[in-house]
């Protein structure tokens, strides 16, 4: 008996510890550290109860008064809280920012049901501490003092964190056809024991749960699609991506994810729909899409605005150390949502309402006419450098008189528009860079280029010379850049490099006071059609150089210069990659991708991207004969409207196997040329009709079988499966396509 009372007595004790531990951590889970432990005690954040914050939790329509109205949209606000509500008058859907429990069970404990309802997100660090540790919270943790006050057709609310001794303003205006949810820089106060690093404006917006029909939208590649799904796994991330390609640089391509092109992102409820446009401050912004089972059973997407980063500091012991950045990043962050209803309720209606947004705010520009021809796209490799023991020596795949001999021949076999593109024609060939002009003798030198331009321009042929104003190398005979002087730094002031010390990014500036001053005059008697820069659309970078510091948006405000620079020279630019902000600059655009990165939770690829440039810019992809499955890559180019593209070269592929293009493992001309001129005028015949029209439609009519739909009506529908479909009485045969007119 005794034995039992004891064991019942260590049990209660056992019991208490446990309550004891689990209120302590609930109580300071608000200030949950990224890659660190949960911060411990009331002097970190200073912050109040926050099981109590957890479950002061407010009905969800109750308290709201009109602060704003236009003539489809209503906006309403609890000040309280500072909840919204936003409500479309075309169908009375109301959108709102806190998630409405009662409708749904969430499967989250009262922290995360709380979490639900906060009009923010924001991670801090304190900057004295020895490693960077950063904190996160909520609005309704942290239970900050507001004061709000109207403004034009909306209301402006100020949060000042006692707690953290800091404060920012947040305004929400009914403006430009939707919500506008603007942060001023200037609003931004800091203290010496906190300061911020991110801000989350509205994160559960028009989050929906388990049970309702839809699906969230993010810009992974070209677009990807999560549908809400009662049956699900617990996620361990959610999709998080810088705006324009990481921070984080990396110079191993290998598994790296799909850029974020293009700063939107949308949710699809049932009959409803909204897409945000981070219109203001993009460069410095993050698009997050958490799905049901990340933390809290609800689907929601966002705006994350970056105002520090991290980066790696040198201790005095010689250790390195994680540290956030001294100085807040001042600048503006505008999002903007816009509302769909009804049949414009899918991402293809965001893609239309996209490129309407660029042409009109953006200086978007069509560079393609109505009934403009398929172009062929033509990658011509011309010198490149042999790797061997004693001496490197010089391979030129393609000289200039070859390359005019393979567009002679392109255009005498009936092609009726090409566009050329010239790898490695500068003096070291390809991969050597920063490049040297002049042009290589061993390929017919600058006289040899003029005639090849020459002659292009008089067969009508666009004529590309690709260089990299970006990426610089080190060893072998270059020499031709400062590892002090020329290249990137970061906030340590030490150059990025990659860990062999060979790879580095050059400093925009620097390399577009040389562009001007001295590579477009030694070009200035070409007849090309423009440059092509590589990976301009592909990669952005923050800057401390010490002579020509940049951030983000200043190393894109270089580059475009130059793309301008270019198109005022030759009269036109093209560009790898497809980053927004080269698309007002650019004629062509290269290496455009097809996937999303594979997160668990995609459910499809969509061409949001494709949508939106269609009929605008002509695009091409990886090269055709490239394709690791021809059929199936094939299908994939005409369902997202690609140009036909191919990689070649005069010389055997086999020359290649010791170079830095051994992937081009199939290049050769003569081998090629029928299958290119075959595939050229079946996609001519077939596809001439829509190729200079903007898609106004793309979904899934069935299992592997889809349909994009163009302005005038005509469907082009693809099928992947192996067995023949009816679509509207069209057989559609399996592995194929067919174009059906408006009238079918």
């Amino acid at each position: 008996m005794k034995k039992n009372w004891i064991k019942r007595i260590l049990w209660i004790a056992v019991l208490a510890v446990i309550i004891i531990v689990a209120m302590k951590i609930r109580q300071h889970l608000p200030a949950q550290s990224v890659g660190g432990t949960v911060a411990q005690g009331a002097n970190q954040a200073k912050q109040t109860d926050a099981a109590a914050a957890g479950v002061t939790i407010l009905p969800s329509d109750e308290g709201f008064t009109k602060a704003a109205e236009t003539d489809r949209l209503e906006l309403y606000f609890r000040s309280r809280d500072s909840a919204l509500q936003v409500k479309d008058k075309r169908d009375g859907h109301v959108w709102r920012s806190a998630y409405p429990l009662k409708d749904t069970n969430v499967d989250g404990n009262d922290l995360w049901k709380g979490d639900s309802q906060s009009i923010f997100h924001l991670s801090y660090t304190n900057p004295n501490t020895p490693t960077l540790e950063v904190l996160e919270s909520n609005s309704v943790l942290l239970q900050p003092k507001m004061e709000s006050k109207p403004i034009e057709n909306g209301i402006s609310v100020h949060y000042d964190l006692q707690q953290l001794k800091m404060s920012f303003t947040m305004q929400f205006q009914l403006k430009n056809g939707g919500l506008e949810v603007h942060v001023p820089a200037d609003s931004i106060k800091e203290s010496e024991e906190y300061v911020i690093m991110r801000l989350s404006p509205l994160p559960f917006f028009g989050a929906a749960g388990d049970e309702v029909e839809g699906y969230g939208f993010y810009p992974d590649g070209p677009g990807a699609i999560s549908y809400f799904k009662p049956n699900h796994p617990q996620y361990m991330e959610p999709y998080r991506s810088a705006v324009f390609g990481s921070d984080q640089i990396s110079f191993n391509d290998y598994n790296r994810p799909e850029n974020a092109y293009l700063p939107v992102f949308g949710m699809k409820v049932k009959n409803n729909a909204f897409m945000g446009i981070i219109t203001e401050g993009e460069f410095d912004s993050s698009v997050v899409y958490a799905p049901s089972g990340y933390l809290i059973n609800l689907n929601r997407t966002s705006a994350e605005l970056t105002y520090r980063r991290s980066y790696e500091a040198v201790k005095q012991n010689g250790n390195l150390a994680i540290r956030a950045e001294k100085n807040l990043l001042h600048e503006n962050h505008t999002v903007r949502y816009l509302f769909y209803g009804g049949d414009e309720a899918n991402y293809s209606h965001m893609a239309v309402s996209y490129r309407g947004y660029l042409l009109k705010e953006k200086g978007l520009v069509p560079r393609m006419k109505k009934g403009d021809p398929i172009p062929l796209g033509v990658d011509l490799l011309m010198g490149i450098k042999q790797q061997r023991i004693l001496s490197d020596r010089f391979l030129p795949a393609t000289t200039f008189e070859q390359a005019a001999q393979i567009l002679k021949d392109l255009h005498d076999k009936g092609i009726e528009s090409i566009s050329a593109n010239l790898l490695g024609w500068t003096k070291q060939g390809f991969g050597f860079l920063p490049s040297e002009l002049p042009a290589s003798s061993q390929l017919g030198s600058m006289n040899g280029l003029e005639a090849l331009s020459r002659m292009a321009k008089e067969n009508g042929v666009r004529l590309y010379l690709t260089d990299d104003f970006v990426h610089a190398f080190k060893g072998g005979s270059n020499g031709s850049f400062s590892e002090r002087d020329d290249v990137i730094k970061g906030a340590n002031h030490f150059p990025v490099t990659d860990p062999y010390n060979v790879s580095y990014l050059l400093n925009a500036r620097k390399r577009n006071l040389f562009f001007q001053s001295t590579y477009l005059k030694n070009l200035k008697s070409l007849p090309v059609s423009g440059m092509q820069f590589d990976a301009f659309g592909t990669m952005n970078y923050f800057d401390y150089n010490d002579i020509y510091p940049l951030t983000r948006e200043g190393t894109a405000a270089e580059w475009m210069e130059m793309m301008s620079k270019s198109r005022s020279q030759f009269g036109g630019a093209a560009v790898t990659g497809g980053n927004a902000y080269v698309l007002p600059y650019a004629d062509r655009i290269f290496s455009l991708g097809m996937q999303d990165s594979g997160f668990f939770f995609t459910d499809e690829t969509v061409p949001f991207y494709q949508m939106v440039i269609h009929g605008v810019i002509p695009y091409s992809g990886v090269p055709q004969n490239l394709f690791h499955d021809p059929q199936m890559q094939f299908l994939k180019m005409v369902e997202y409207g690609y140009m036909p593209f191919y990689q070649l070269t005069y010389q055997h592929s086999d020359e290649l196997k010791d170079t830095f293009f051994a992937e081009l493992f199939s290049s050769r001309y003569s081998s090629w040329s029928n299958t290119v001129v075959k595939t050229y005028k079946e996609m001519s015949d077939k596809l001439r009709g829509s190729w200079s029209q903007t898609m106004v439609d793309h979904r899934k009519l069935k299992d592997r079988v889809f349909q994009t739909t163009y302005e005038d009506g005509t469907r082009v529908i693809v099928n992947y499966g192996t067995d023949a479909t009816q679509i509207d009485g069209h057989s559609v045969l399996g592995e194929n396509y067919a174009v059906l007119p408006k009238e079918g």
